[in-house]
């Protein structure tokens, strides 16, 4: 466990730990995240992108990509296997836990929270893995794939306590999206004293980087 990074503040001064009875919290969580968006395409489909990128001298996906609306007659946002925002599990989130009197009372970063393991017992047991794939198989022959990376705000999350929170009260499990390509990891749950705690609102970010790709039935990777 690492606690030289937790700051404990009460106004804007560092202070040693104090009890509160029935404090309401607000945990908001920065980092990398991403918006990703995994919808089914017929062989047609991935014929005329190809085309319509060999006519217009496109080399890469991403340069048609406010194009293929039109193009294919679809709503690309429309993410019919999945459509989620997430939190990256690479080591980047950070959080800060901010008091009913609006005072920043800590601040901590991913890798000073409890290990998931020793805090909730049997978990696998309790919780459901949240897993996607992106493989083209069955009925979903092709695969599209945007990922829209973000850095910044995430989301804010809301929980009581009758003391001031530490970072090794939290926890949190994992989940991913499986591709050709390897793994998009992300953080599924965040917990409280073993608890879950569920996302109240998102917060402002910037656009970090995007990727666009499709996953064919041939194993041909158009990106």
């Amino acid at each position: 466990m690492v606690v030289k990074a937790c700051k404990l503040y009460i106004g804007s001064n560092p202070v040693l730990t104090t009890k509160n009875r029935n404090m309401k919290y607000t945990l908001n969580t920065y980092g990398w995240s991403f918006e990703a968006i995994g919808k089914s395409l017929t062989d047609e489909q991935v014929l005329k992108i190809k085309e319509f990128m060999n006519e217009n001298g496109h080399d890469e996906l991403w340069q048609c990509r406010s194009d293929l609306d039109e193009l294919l007659d679809i709503d690309t946002w429309d993410g019919e296997l999945f459509h989620l925002t997430e939190s990256f599990d690479n080591g980047t989130a950070h959080f800060e836990i901010i008091d009913e009197n609006g005072d920043k009372v800590l601040e901590f970063g991913v890798g000073d929270v409890a290990d998931l393991y020793e805090t909730i017992e049997d978990f696998d047991e309790k919780f459901e893995y949240r897993g996607y794939d992106a493989f083209p198989e069955g009925e979903n022959k092709n695969i599209y794939l945007s990922i829209d990376e973000n850095k910044g705000g995430i989301f804010t999350l809301s929980f009581e306590s009758d003391e001031v929170p530490k970072a090794t009260d939290f926890t949190y499990s994992t989940g991913s999206i499986g591709t050709p390509e390897g793994d998009w990891d992300f953080i599924n749950q965040i917990f409280f004293k073993g608890q879950p705690l569920t996302i109240d609102d998102y917060l402002d970010n910037w656009g970090k980087s995007s990727n666009v790709e499709i996953f064919t039935s041939k194993g041909e990777i158009i990106k």
